[in-house]
């Protein structure tokens, strides 16, 4: 069932009636069986992946909070430091292994389901080069929403393990949260401290959530079914046939992707934050206007943001305090090389996050790619930081000017565009011709050689991808300076509902839909 479709429409509206019907006390139980009922219409055979991920960690978690309770209480015991300290170490140890079993059940199904056709592609490459019988590839399962359900169940685990917060003794409650059925397919990837206030002693009927939901969501749906879809005919035509373009073609077609990339799953995260708020369920915010970034490593605190404060709290700061860095950052500063040392800290977690980030969205080396790509950006501007400063006190620029903001943000704009060449081509060979082909191929001579019929368009399906980029831009523009929402609802009731219908009218008489159109084809879904 599509976040876009009719269908969830109408079982998010059900879902309502009930969850407001039944009262406070028993709204967690249509939150689980609603969960349970959405995620069943993906597919029965999806179901074991998912419950073995939330008992696994959920009993991990229940184990390793008795195990730190236990201590505490011979912690009051001991007299000396010393038996305090073996007493800690002792219930560390124990802990860590029920850790390390759930990270192992949860990474492992993750592993299997998304990557055993890559390993095995890969292996059998390696077995033809040696002249080795080649081995079958078979196609695994792959559930909705593994790579975020799963993502969330490491956070709760380790945040218990790192004594963040307790356990969670009621399963339903656990249950809810990983499964709950707005965030499970795309994210945002959320924390169970966060969440779980929120549901427990229920939540009362408020018009202000169910209108302030309902304006976001019909703001996704628009950004999705009437801006990305609709660049989606151009992008799709020109990738799809990239060969018999030319590199002008292919460049336009990378910065019109990477609009419809940003409206499809900034849509998408508006439609389910929209629907869990009429929940009187805030989610965590995914997107903050990432185009209007001046620097790269802005950039991704503005795109995908729960995914890369994930990161951060469970991938770079581990990293940063594994014994592995701490070694050789000591090497470095008995040889006295203070820079080396510093860079090596900050640069080498940056490598491993986006290199683990280039795998977790997709099994091809173009994903890989794509990471390094980053990591190179992000670890280059590391070490060239102050080389650049130097350049521009050198020349007298001033950095704190809107023509020096905006070029910023076009060479950031630029930087994910070159980047967006391995996310969107269809292999690692592609991905490579694409980029050939862009960067030796491209006269802005050639754009006069095509019209809109070589796209299969017609002149007003060119207005209309304009008119709607415009309008996501002012809306981004407007939001970055004030809360929308709310200044709307200070407007004068007719010119509220004027907006409202015009958005819906939009979407009905401008969304992508008819034969060819999958409802179920948003860009983030196959992560």
């Amino acid at each position: 069932m599509s976040y876009q479709s009719l269908a969830f429409i109408i079982y998010v509206a059900v879902v309502l009636l009930f969850y407001y019907k039944v009262g406070r006390k028993y709204q967690i139980y249509v939150l689980a069986a609603a969960n349970l009922a959405f995620y069943a219409m993906a597919g029965i055979k999806y179901l074991p992946y998912l419950l073995t991920t939330i008992v696994a960690t959920f009993l991990a978690g229940r184990k390793i909070d008795s195990i730190y309770k236990a201590a505490d209480e011979k912690l009051k015991e001991c007299t000396t430091p010393a038996e305090k300290k073996e007493v800690r170490n002792g219930a560390k140890m124990r802990a860590k292994r029920f850790l390390q079993l759930s990270l192992f059940v949860a990474i492992a199904l993750l592993a299997v389901c998304k990557y055993t056709g890559f390993f095995m592609k890969n292996l059998n490459r390696v077995l033809g080069i040696a002249g080795i019988p080649q081995l079958e590839v078979f196609r695994m399962i792959l559930p909705l929403g593994i790579s975020f359900y799963t993502f969330m169940a490491i956070s709760y685990v380790l945040d218990v393990y790192w004594k963040r917060y307790e356990a969670e003794k009621n399963f339903l409650t656990y249950a809810v949260f990983v499964s709950y059925f707005p965030h499970i397919v795309q994210g945002p990837i959320d924390r169970f401290n966060e969440f779980k206030p929120q549901i427990i002693n229920g939540v009362a009927l408020e018009y202000k959530n169910i209108t302030f939901g309902a304006k976001l969501a019909l703001w996704g749906f628009f950004k999705k079914l009437v801006i990305a879809d609709r660049l989606g005919l151009f992008v799709d035509q020109a990738f799809g046939s990239w060969q018999d373009y030319d590199g002008i073609v292919l460049a336009f077609a990378l910065a019109v992707y990477s609009i419809q990339i940003y409206a499809d799953f900034s849509g998408c995260i508006d439609i389910v934050r929209g629907t869990s708020e009429m929940f009187g369920i805030e989610l965590r915010q995914n997107f903050n206007h990432p185009y209007f970034s001046r620097t790269m490593a802005e950039f991704w605190r503005r795109w995908h943001i729960s995914l890369q404060e994930w990161f951060k709290d469970y991938v770079y700061y581990p990293v940063s305090a594994s014994a592995f860095n701490k070694n050789i950052k000591k090497k470095l500063k008995n040889k006295g090389m203070k820079r080396a040392e510093e860079l090596f800290a900050s640069c080498f977690p940056i490598l491993v996050v986006w290199l683990v980030t280039g795998i977790w969205h997709g099994a091809s080396w173009k994903f890989v790619a794509w990471g390094l790509f980053h990591a190179s950006l992000l670890i280059g501007s590391n070490i060239f930081e102050p080389v650049f400063k130097k350049i521009n006190e050198t020349l007298h620029i001033d950095t704190e000017n809107f023509g020096w903001h905006f070029w910023q943000m076009a060479r950031t704009y630029f930087l994910c565009c070159v980047g967006r060449i391995f996310f969107r081509a269809d292999g690692m060979r592609y991905a490579l011709g694409i980029f050939v082909k862009v960067f030796t191929d491209t006269s802005l001579a050639d754009i006069w050689n095509y019209t809109c019929e070589s796209f299969g368009f017609i002149p007003q399906d060119v207005t209309l991808m304009v008119v709607s980029v415009i309008i996501l831009l002012v809306v981004d523009i407007l939001q970055e300076k004030m809360k929308l929402r709310e200044v709307m609802a200070q407007q004068n009731l007719v010119f509220r509902w004027i907006l409202i219908y015009a958005c819906v009218f939009s979407i009905v008489l401008f969304g992508i839909y008819g034969p060819g159109y999958d409802a179920a084809s948003f860009i983030y879904e196959q992560f």
